[in-house]
């Protein structure tokens, strides 16, 4: 009778426990600390949440002395997520220190796992190149736009307060210590004042004690005859004047 066959806790093992570790240690870093990325949500599932189970099954995992290269493979798609999101933040010029700090520890749990295997070595390069590239399917997943009907839970009547005829009213939901929020004060809002002028009033309202925003920060946009229309995530630049833009009176827009 055969015996079983043994696990071996190796050096690379623990590097790679280690690793998973530090990833964990900075999502929920990320979280006490609002990182906009942790706001985020896939499919009902708090990317905080999901992340936080994720590192902890790879760390045990090593841990347990698991085969590496399987490991490995199942830190990849993890990786590629990170490449993505990471590449988004830039884009928009709020990096996460602690999203960053986790990209690049999953980044070296998987090298560890996989680098020695001839077969799989170059994944982890390839996913996330592969990651970098789904910067469309993030930007649809950070941000959400929808025509609502009435005030969302998180907004009052109040906040809709009918701007000066011919121009459009957009109001942010932001919270203390959004990089998203400071990205817009630094670089977005120069911008909208100068493009629109007096046909862009910007109303700022701290919603820490509101209800459920979903992406901080959040957005409503009123026209002086239309319905509030909904920007939960802060968008590109372009995206976000061109929603104003078509919302500005016929009469005025090319003033």
């Amino acid at each position: 009778m055969e015996e079983p066959v043994r696990r071996v806790l190796t050096r690379r093992h623990v590097a790679a426990a280690a690793f998973a570790c530090i990833a964990l240690t900075s999502t929920v870093a990320g979280r006490i600390g609002a990182c906009a990325g942790c706001e985020v949500d896939i499919s009902g599932i708090p990317l905080f949440v999901a992340g936080s189970f994720y590192y902890l099954a790879l760390g045990i995992l090593a841990l347990l002395g698991a085969n590496l290269v399987h490991v490995g493979l199942l830190s990849l798609p993890g990786l590629a997520l990170h490449a993505g999101l990471v590449r988004f933040q830039f884009m928009l010029g709020a990096p996460c220190v602690t999203c960053l700090i986790a990209a690049l520890s999953i980044l070296s749990f998987s090298l560890a796992c996989l680098l020695p295997d001839r077969v799989w070595r170059f994944a982890p390069l390839i996913f996330v190149t592969l990651g970098s590239l789904s910067l469309p399917i993030w930007s649809y997943r950070l941000v959400e736009m929808e025509q609502v009907g009435g005030v969302p839970e998180f907004a009052r009547a109040s906040d809709l307060q009918a701007p000066p005829a011919g121009a459009v009213l957009l109001v942010m939901y932001e919270k203390e210590g959004c990089p998203y929020c400071r990205l817009f004060t630094r670089d977005y809002e120069p911008r909208l004042t100068k493009e629109f002028g007096e046909r862009l009033i910007i109303r700022r309202i701290d919603a820490t004690s509101r209800g459920k925003l979903g992406r901080v920060p959040s957005f409503l946009m009123k026209s002086p005859d239309g319905r509030p229309f909904l920007v939960r995530g802060l968008p590109a630049y372009a995206d976000l004047a061109k929603l104003i833009r078509v919302r500005l009176p016929v009469s005025r827009e090319g003033e």
